[in-house]
């Protein structure tokens, strides 16, 4: 049997603590080694890109895929397998999953760097994925205010209307990103800019800063002088990160972040969060990996099989059998007849 899980089965069964359990799962199965991360496969087309995320948790293996067409937007799909059988379990469509397992990790790493949390949080930008990190942070902290800056003027301000009806806060929009992250105790950056999109004299002293843009060589959302006043920059995969976000690369190649200063959500135990000087800030970048995506998609389709939700669609795929017994097989069969 596989299963099918659509988006409205994800916003009914994907709630706060199934979604943070399933980032904290994701983060503690990579810290016990029981993961396989491959380098994620980027295909550069004339209109846009193919990208293969392969990877291994716990007893699960899987895949997910995104086509981004310029001009149009994005599609995604997870194919989650069972390791023991090799069979396809369900089949997701995965533009919730993405934005909700994004989400939820950063949620975390806001527990780690601010573990007393915050009343007034700042929020660049007000599109996809700043709805859904807004989302995670109400359920997670008391939050009283937040202040949003988007590029236009008319979308952060049908966003902070809008948010503002469905979380009961106060989310009101400002003229400027300086206006959003400067009397806030920690900001969130979710943006697609290709350019830094904060100055990092800015932000407040002792900031979090929670950076979720900037996924590729290509894009920027922090600049140089944010990175030089990192104590810490906590990633969810350092070495995603560093071929991956444009920021840290720029970081790391004109010495505003040294390599000590990048460490890993699965060895934040190990860490000691020590602001000092100049380096007054903590900041978190994150890329996103597909043992996120895997985790959080197991755990969904549990809960689709507890609620008796989503489409069965048979079995997809023929089991096409050895002809000879496996290895461990033939073991078994050379001790019994000696």
């Amino acid at each position: 049997m596989t299963l099918y899980l659509g988006a409205d089965d994800m916003r009914a069964l994907a709630t706060h603590d199934v979604t943070i359990s399933a980032a904290r799962a994701a983060i503690e199965a990579e810290r016990a080694g029981r993961t396989v991360v491959p380098p994620r496969m980027d295909v550069d087309l004339e209109r846009g890109f193919l990208r293969v995320m392969p990877a291994a948790f716990n007893d699960l293996m899987g895949l997910k895929v995104m086509t981004l067409v310029r001009g149009l937007g994005t599609r995604y799909l997870i194919l989650l397998y069972s390791q023991t059988g090799g069979e396809l379990l369900a089949m997701f469509d995965a533009d919730e999953v993405t934005r909700l397992r994004t989400a939820a990790t950063t949620a975390l790493a806001g527990q780690i760097l601010a573990p007393e949390g915050c009343r007034t949080l700042g929020l660049v930008g007000s599109g996809f994925e700043a709805e859904g990190h807004l989302r995670a942070f109400a359920q997670q902290w008391p939050l009283e205010e937040v202040l949003v800056f988007s590029r236009g003027r008319e979308r952060r301000e049908a966003f902070a209307a809008r948010m503002s009806e469905e979380l009961g806060i106060g989310v009101r929009a400002v003229e400027t990103v300086a206006g959003a992250v400067g009397s806030a105790p920690v900001c969130v950056l979710a943006t697609k800019a290709t350019e830094p999109v904060v100055n990092g004299a800015d932000f407040q002293p002792g900031a979090v800063v929670l950076s979720i843009g900037s996924t590729r060589p290509d894009l920027r959302e922090l600049d140089s002088a944010t990175l030089r006043r990192a104590a810490t920059l906590l990633v969810d995969d350092p070495r995603q990160v560093k071929l991956e976000s444009g920021d840290v690369i720029e970081g790391l190649g004109c010495g505003a972040l040294r390599e000590e200063h990048v460490v890993g959500m699965a060895h934040a135990r190990e860490h000691r969060f020590a602001r000092s000087g100049e380096r007054d800030l903590l900041a978190f970048k994150s890329v996103g990996t597909a043992i996120q995506d895997l985790a959080l998609a197991s755990a969904v389709l549990d809960a689709a099989v507890t609620a008796g939700r989503g489409r069965d669609v048979g079995e997809l795929t023929r089991l096409k059998p050895f002809a000879a017994p496996p290895p461990d097989a033939l073991s078994a069969i050379a001790e019994g007849s000696a």
